[in-house]
C-alpha cells in the first residue's frame, strides 16, 4: 500500500480549503494549487490564515497549532509544483471537461504511482478518470460540507480502482480523522442520491404549500432540527440546482429512475435568490402535511433501496453515512423498520406510481423482511 506523505489539492475554495487544512492538521503536507499568484495568495489568506485565526480568537484552537497547520500548507499556480505529491485531490467546481483536463494534464507530470481522486459529489468516476493512464490508481474522496467539521467520507471505488489504491485512499482518510463508508461507483455515490431526492420532492410542492410549511414538516417527517429547507440554501440554490440536474440526467433512463427538477428549484436559481424561510405560517393540519410526508418518505425509501440492491453501498452503511453526513437522528432504514415493511411498501408503491422512481424489486411483489441494520 502507498505511504501517503504529502496531498496536493486542485481547487482551494471553500471545499478545497477545509479538506487540505483537515490534512494539513493530521500532520500531511499540503500543496494546493490555484490559477495564479494573485488567488494562491488570496486563498491562503481567506480561508487558512484568516479561518485559523477566527477559531483562535474562539478559543477553538491554540497559536501554536494553527501554527503547526500552516506551516504545512503552501500554494502555487503551477502544475508542476505537484510532481512529487503521492495523493492529489481535486476539488474543482462541478465541471466535467474541467475535472477530466485536469487529471489528464496531472497525468504528464506526475509519477506513475501517484494516487488521483475526486471530490465530485456527482460525476461518475470513471467519467473523471477517463483520460488517466493506469486508472488502477483513481478513486473518488467525497467530502461533506464543511469538510473540516462534518466527519464523513465517501470512499468511491470504480471498476479499475486497485486494492492497493482503495486502501491506501481509505487509511488517508482515516488518519484525517473521518467516518468512512466504502461507495461503489455511481451517480452521486450514496449520500447524495438520497438527498437530493428528497430536497427534489419537497421543491416540488412549493406554490401548494409555503417554504415555511416545508421546511416544518420536513423536520417532522425526518426528526431534524434544521430543515431541509434552510440546508439547500446554506449549500447553495446553485448547488442543489446542478446536482439535482446531473442525477435526472444520469439516471432518468434506467431501472433506477429519478425525479424530474423541479420548476419551482428552476425558478429559484433563475432569479439568484434562496427559499425564503420566512414566507408565511406554517401549514398545521395534518391530513394537508401528510400529504407531502407520505412523497417525502415514499422517494427516500425508494431511492435507498436501490442503492442497497445495486450493490452501491450496504445499508448498514448507508444508514451510518446518513445519520453522520446529513445529522439525521435515524437513516432510512431504520425509518422504514419503525414504520412496518407494509405502509413502507405503501409509500413506495405511491412514489413509484407517481412517476418519481421505478419500482425497487424487494417491494415490488409483495411485503418483505425488516431491514437488517
Amino acid at each position: 500500500m502507498k505511504e501517503i506523505k504529502t496531498v496536493g489539492i486542485i481547487g482551494f475554495g471553500v471545499m478545497g480549503a477545509a479538506i487540505g487544512i483537515n490534512a494539513a492538521a493530521s500532520g500531511f503536507n499540503v500543496i494546493f494549487k490555484e490559477l495564479n499568484e494573485t488567488l494562491v495568495s488570496s486563498m491562503y489568506d481567506k480561508w487558512v490564515i484568516q479561518s485559523l485565526k477566527n477559531r483562535v480568537e474562539k478559543n477553538k484552537l491554540t497559536q501554536q497549532a494553527m501554527d503547526q497547520i500552516t506551516q504545512k500548507i503552501m500554494g502555487t499556480h503551477r502544475y508542476e509544483d505537484l510532481k512529487d505529491c503521492d495523493l492529489i485531490i481535486e476539488a474543482a467546481v462541478e465541471n466535467l471537461e474541467l475535472k477530466t483536463t485536469i487529471f489528464e494534464t496531472l497525468s504528464k507530470i506526475c509519477a506513475d504511482d501517484a494516487i488521483f481522486v475526486s471530490n465530485t459529489s456527482t460525476f461518475p468516476i470513471e467519467s473523471v478518470m477517463k483520460k488517466v493512464p493506469h486508472p488502477d490508481r483513481t478513486a473518488g474522496l467525497h467530502y461533506f460540507f464543511p469538510a473540516n467539521v462534518n466527519r464523513l467520507v465517501e470512499v468511491v471505488r470504480q471498476k479499475k480502482t486497485s486494492d492497493d489504491t482503495f486502501d491506501a485512499v481509505r487509511d488517508f482518510a482515516v488518519k484525517n480523522k473521518k467516518i468512512v463508508i466504502p461507495v461503489k461507483d455511481f451517480p452521486g455515490f450514496a449520500i447524495n442520491p438520497v438527498f437530493i431526492a428528497s430536497y427534489m420532492v419537497l421543491n416540488s410542492f412549493y406554490g401548494n404549500y409555503n417554504v415555511a410549511t416545508l421546511d416544518s414538516i420536513s423536520k417532522e417527517a425526518l426528526g431534524l432540527k434544521y430543515g431541509i429547507m434552510w440546508v439547500q440554501n446554506s449549500s447553495g440554490i446553485g448547488t442543489s440546482f446542478h446536482a439535482a440536474t446531473s442525477l435526472y440526467n444520469y439516471l432518468n433512463g434506467t431501472d433506477v429512475g429519478f425525479l424530474k427538477v423541479p420548476e419551482q428549484l428552476k425558478t429559484c436559481f433563475d432569479n439568484g435568490t434562496p427559499w425564503n424561510l420566512n414566507d408565511g405560517q406554517v401549514i398545521e393540519d395534518k391530513t394537508i402535511r401528510q400529504v407531502v410526508i407520505d412523497r417525502l418518505l415514499g422517494a427516500i425509501f425508494a431511492i435507498a433501496t436501490h442503492l442497497v440492491e445495486k450493490t452501491i453501498v450496504s445499508a448498514t452503511d448507508l444508514e451510518k453515512g446518513i445519520r453522520t453526513s446529513l445529522a439525521w437522528p435515524e437513516g432510512p432504514f431504520a425509518i422504514m423498520n419503525k414504520l412496518g415493511m407494509e405502509q413502507t411498501r405503501k409509500l413506495i408503491v405511491l412514489a413509484c406510481y407517481s412517476g418519481l422512481f421505478k419500482m425497487p424489486e424487494k417491494f415490488a411483489t409483495d411485503i418483505p423482511e425488516p431491514w437488517g441494520v
